[in-house]
């Protein structure tokens, strides 16, 4: 028999430990799939209330229209529409001329009771005398009396005379009753107004703004003076300030709608009288059962009754939750299901994950790039 042939040595030494070396080889895994990123909401409690959102316009909390309580002509209206002023300036006044005129004649006649008061004061003193020395009867007496208390009358008529003649003269000058400015102006000079006829609109500066608005008669029920709800205001960038209810109308208006005065809490900077506001009106629900506000893009869709969302647990999971959506808000929708305030869910594109599929949330980690 032939010899084998020599092989040499390193050879065989690899040759033996080839099947060695191929069982200890893993076989290459495939790449990890990155958690999907994810935008996520948390899950707020708001009271179990609705939110009824509804128009309303700004308005100075205290206002007061001017005008003169005596007729005449004015002679001069120093402000106009958004001039300011403080309080006690004069705003406008009237030609006083008539009222100086009849203010020297009621002084004119007070002079002159007091001439006749002095005169019967002093008859009656000496009648008095007279009397108790028994040279004149009673009956001069008492005549003396009469016209000495007819003199004070007269008097006493001629003082208040006066002191309405001056009142009128000052009510010619019209000074504001506090700091704020002009929202109207409704007389010019040299027009000629009756009393109490208004010439100026002003708002106060010392009390703030508040938002009036309406509500049916359907929420009066649901709203108590006091609680707290929230006003945006459109022309300066949508900004927002917390607002007590001040005051519910019990007279209702056109269609049965009751005015509500709202006071705003922090008014932003910017703010007018007149502004349009938009008021969100927080109330309990009727039943307690109004369920939790979500984003509507949290929403997924199975079928026409039925839709679910996406939770997000601790190890950054999700977990499938069907949710009964009673009613649908501006930019929410309230549901019901097994949720909790606190709770994470996929607040947009849940339509494009999965339960049990690993997510990273959006601003949270290291950012990723594809």
């Amino acid at each position: 028999m032939p010899p084998f042939p020599r092989l040499p040595a390193v050879a065989l030494l690899l040759a033996g430990l080839a099947p060695l070396l191929a069982g200890c080889s893993p076989e290459a895994a495939p790449p990890e799939t990155p958690p999907r990123v994810v935008a996520s909401h948390v899950i707020q409690a708001d009271g179990n209330g609705a939110v009824t959102r509804l128009s309303g316009r700004v308005k100075a909390a205290e206002r007061t229209a001017l005008s003169f309580e005596i007729p005449g002509e004015i002679q001069s209206l120093s402000v106009d529409v958004g001039d300011t002023f403080a309080a006690g300036d004069t705003l406008a006044s009237l030609d006083d001329a008539r009222y100086r005129l009849v203010a020297q004649q009621r002084r004119a006649e007070r002079r002159e009771a007091e001439a006749s008061l002095a005169e019967k004061r002093q008859d009656y003193r000496r009648q008095a005398s007279l009397a108790d020395k028994g040279y004149v009867s009673d009956t001069r007496l008492d005549t003396a009396r009469a016209a000495l208390d007819t003199a004070e009358s007269r008097h006493a008529s001629a003082q208040a005379a006066v002191a309405l003649a001056e009142r009128d003269l000052r009510l010619t000058t019209l000074t504001a009753p506090y700091a704020g400015s002009v929202s109207q102006r409704q007389a010019e000079p040299a027009e000629r107004v009756a009393a109490n006829q208004t010439v100026l609109e002003v708002i106060s500066d010392r009390e703030g703004f508040e938002v009036e608005t309406s509500v049916p008669e359907t929420l009066v029920g649901a709203l108590v003076e006091g609680n707290i709800h929230e006003v945006r205001l459109p022309a300066l960038g949508d900004a927002s300030s917390p607002a007590t209810l001040r005051r519910l109308g019990t007279q209702p208006r056109s269609s049965n709608d009751y005015p509500v005065i709202l006071a705003v809490d922090e008014p932003p900077a910017g703010l007018r009288s007149g502004m349009t506001a938009r008021v969100a009106l927080s109330l309990p629900a009727a039943d307690g059962a109004a369920g939790l506000p979500i984003p509507l893009t949290a929403l997924v869709y199975d079928g026409e009754d039925s839709a679910h969302v996406l939770r997000i647990d601790d190890d950054h999971r999700l977990e499938r939750v069907d949710v009964e959506v009673l009613r649908l808000e501006e930019g929410r929708a309230r549901v019901r299901g097994a949720l909790a305030p606190g709770e994470r869910i996929v607040a947009r594109g849940a339509e494009f994950v999965d339960a049990g599929q690993a997510v990273s949330l959006l601003g949270e980690g290291p950012e990723r790039y594809h």
